[in-house]
């Protein structure tokens, strides 16, 4: 009779949760990384463009002599109308080498908030420089033009 009793093979139940177990750590573990790549590339993207901003301030300020205003270098142009984003670009233009390649990821003042790069002209009118600022993944930095900031 022992001969007929077949031996039955599987996973038991404490297996089965190790196992469960040991995959939700390594998840766990693979999401703060991913979370951690995602912010540092975040913050990196912020501050190239940063940079990006900074360069055409300075160029609006050795063709124009001053630093512009949010709403002239928003718009590229030297009588816009309106403020902040909402500016319409009027009159003749800024300069060419000046001209913002994306200017709606750029706001007034200075940032305060994340996934944001403004830019703010110090000094008085005449503006003697400028203040571009960003946040994001957690971090923040300001690149300071001219004089006045």
């Amino acid at each position: 009779m022992l001969n007929n009793i077949k031996k039955q093979s599987g996973f038991t139940i404490v297996e089965l949760l190790i196992v469960i177990v040991v995959i939700a750590i390594l998840a766990a573990i693979s999401i703060v990384a991913y979370n951690g790549i995602q912010n540092r590339g975040k913050a990196s993207s912020a501050q190239s463009l940063a940079s990006q901003v900074a360069k055409k301030a300075e160029a609006w300020n050795t063709i124009q002599s001053s630093y512009a205003t949010f709403e002239q270098f928003y718009t590229n142009s030297l009588t816009p109308t309106g403020t902040g984003t909402s500016a319409v670009a009027g009159g003749a233009t800024g300069p060419s080498e000046a001209k913002l390649d994306a200017p709606s990821k750029i706001q007034p003042g200075a940032a305060s908030n994340e996934s944001a790069v403004r830019y703010e002209p110090c000094g008085s009118s005449p503006f003697t420089g400028a203040r571009i600022s960003w946040a994001a993944g957690g971090q923040t930095g300001v690149i300071n033009t001219g004089t006045g900031c």
